[in-house]
């Protein structure tokens, strides 16, 4: 296999940081101004100072509570008429079998 050229090599440099440059500052912004849901989360980061790289963690308090908020809705989902999983024995199975 052939090595590319040097002015291949820049070119491909140069339209990869173009491209993320665009992404960044043109295509993202307009994809934010495109969603309510997206405006909205938009914001409310730059309302609350929150930076960015830490509102997919839970350094922020209010991430923090949504995280424990949406473990707990799985984790105690109410069950519907019936019985109820796991009742009866170590094998989940019913108590009347």
């Amino acid at each position: 296999m052939e090595n590319r050229s040097l002015t291949q090599r820049i070119l491909a440099l140069v339209s990869v940081c173009a491209a993320i440059w665009v992404f960044t500052y043109v295509a993202g912004p307009m994809l934010v101004n495109a969603s309510q849901d997206f405006r909205t989360l938009g914001d409310f980061i730059v309302r609350e100072n929150i930076d960015t790289g830490m509102f997919y963690y839970t350094d922020l308090e209010i991430v923090g509570h949504a995280d424990h908020n949406a473990r707990s809705t799985i984790e105690y989902m109410p069950h519907g008429p019936g019985p109820t999983p796991g009742v009866g024995s170590a094998t989940g199975a019913p108590a009347d079998q």
